[in-house]
């Protein structure tokens, strides 16, 4: 019976140490499960920052390339309303020829300003939410629209069309320029 008794007391002093292995052992356990969902969550979170980040650059993106097509069509629409007057191609453009200048496109109007740096801002009007150059009409928007028109060398009916569009998107400057070869369609 001694010995009965003897390994059954083994086996709860055994028993016991495991008892305080196991124990132990789970607060590492909770420190690594931890550990292991704070890495696992910094993951999704730092991608969902990035992808609104991303998100808003597009935006900006986007309305940019729009504003920089408006001045675009704002010079073609000025060559056609000079054709039906029976006027010069760039007739009321000259100020642009060369030189910098901006459009005010529900004003259908625009602007010389010199060199970029000076050139003023687009606003956004309170009334009606249209981008325009009328400082007074709402704030001024992130966006700089400069237009250019560059003659064409050897060529009388041809013009380069250039829109640079400026803008701060999440704290960086941005920019790109579209350009556009313009035709006297109409002739002499």
């Amino acid at each position: 019976m001694k010995n009965n008794q003897l390994s059954a007391f083994r086996f709860q002093l055994s028993g016991s140490r495991k008892a305080k292995v196991i124990r132990a052992f789970t607060l590492i356990e909770t420190f690594v499960a931890i550990t292991v969902l704070l890495v696992s969550l910094v993951g999704p979170l730092s991608i969902a920052a990035q992808s609104l980040r991303l998100a808003y650059y597009a935006r900006d993106q986007v309305t940019a390339f729009y504003l920089a097509q408006e001045a675009v069509e704002y010079v073609r629409a000025q060559r056609d309303q000079n054709y039906l007057a029976n006027a010069s191609w760039l007739t009321n453009l000259g100020d642009c020829v060369g030189a910098s200048c901006v459009v005010d496109f529900p004003r259908f109007t625009h602007s010389a300003c010199g060199v970029l740096s000076t050139c003023p801002p687009i606003y956004i009007s309170s009334a009606t939410k249209l981008y325009n150059q009328d400082a007074t009409s709402g704030p001024a928007s992130a966006f700089t629209r400069v237009l250019s028109i560059t003659p064409v060398a050897g060529s009388v009916d041809e013009v380069i069309v250039k829109v640079r569009i400026s803008w701060v998107s999440v704290g960086i400057s941005r920019s790109f320029q579209v350009t556009e070869h313009l035709f006297n369609w109409a002739g002499p």
